[in-house]
């Protein structure tokens, strides 16, 4: 019963720690290491009888539990916590702006191959990048084993992001005024924290990052902002994709790729940023369910049912299985021709 309580609560532990590590909340990674050694020391001091040993396991498991639970609640205090007032409340903005206009529909492939391309320069993708470049900055969205492939590689990074999206998702190009960038949200993670002060909305953020470029020129993150900056100054416009979510047209809209795109373009020309980028973003009326829109006990738990649905799945087989899908599927267009 000891044992079963002590896996059980590690098991939740480790979910946090996923959360957490994937916003970058935190630095859970050292905190894990320091409870490794506590069980360590602990065993050592009380190991006469395997009671004492599941015992100590199950304290320190407790311990850390308590531990990776501060960060996340401290988050949703900051997430859930009301919005500071901006000259008007941020929701009579939202309806002074209307209904967010659809410019077309859009297929889950499309947007996959959109995300790929924003990734395909991280770590993660370099032993697929020659191999795959092609198809990744030259999609054929009518191939379905091209389709499939693109899937595969960015479920190697982003498959936890993806899955926790609702099934009914729709995806459409939408088309941004001047007047809709009230509602955009960033994503949340731990460096956005930083600059937020408890508002997660892009243009009560535009101070706070201007004043950081300025205050922290050296920075790792500001280094990266300057960047895109420069990028973004001669670049055409519409020349990448930005992924946004939500429950429909009318209401906040959060940024699940590009927010340091959407953050550089603001210290470039705030008054310009929704005309620099395409925009597709994903509607459901079940985004509340989702954990990267909005985070509670309840979407933590949808989380952490499938974190451990696909917990020993392996991203490189998926790839290598789609790969092969794609080679069968071109050679028997090429033997048919």
């Amino acid at each position: 019963m000891l044992y079963a309580a002590t896996t059980g609560i590690y098991s939740l532990g480790v979910v946090l720690m996923s959360y957490e590590i994937s916003r970058k909340i935190g630095n859970v990674g050292w905190l894990q290491l320091c409870f490794s050694g506590a069980i360590v020391g602990g065993i050592y001091l009380f190991h006469n009888t395997l009671q004492d040993v599941i015992t100590v396991q199950l304290v320190v498991m407790m311990l850390l539990l308590l531990a990776v639970s501060i960060p996340f609640f401290r988050a949703q205090r900051e997430v859930l916590s009301p919005q500071p007032e901006v000259g008007i409340p941020l929701a009579d903005a939202f309806r002074s702006a209307g209904a967010m206009r659809k410019v077309r529909r859009v297929s889950e492939d499309e947007v996959i191959s959109e995300f790929l391309k924003s990734e395909f320069y991280q770590p993660e993708f370099d032993r697929y990048r020659e191999q795959f470049r092609e198809i990744v900055t030259h999609p054929n969205l009518s191939n379905p084993a091209e389709n499939e492939l693109r899937r595969a590689l960015l479920y190697r990074r982003r498959g936890r992001m993806w899955r926790e999206l609702p099934v009914d998702t729709e995806w459409w190009q939408v088309e941004l005024r001047t007047s809709d960038l009230p509602r955009i949200r960033v994503f949340p993670r731990n460096h956005w924290r930083k600059l937020a002060n408890g508002n997660f909305y892009l243009t009560e953020m535009v101070d706070h990052i201007r004043a950081r470029v300025g205050s922290h020129p050296s920075d790792t993150f500001v280094a990266k902002l300057r960047s895109l900056s420069d990028e973004l100054a001669s670049a055409p416009e519409h020349d990448s994709s930005v992924l946004l979510i939500g429950l429909d047209e009318e209401g906040p809209l959060t940024i699940i790729e590009g927010n340091h795109r959407m953050a550089a373009a603001s210290l470039v020309s705030p008054q310009d940023i929704h005309l620099r980028f395409q925009f597709l973003c994903g509607f459901s009326p079940r985004m509340i369910e989702c954990c990267w829109y909005q985070t509670d006990l309840s979407t933590l738990w949808r989380y952490a049912r499938n974190f451990v649905a696909y917990l020993f799945e392996d991203p490189d087989l998926a790839i290598e299985q789609a790969s092969q899908t794609r080679l069968s599927s071109d050679t028997g267009v090429g033997l048919s021709s």
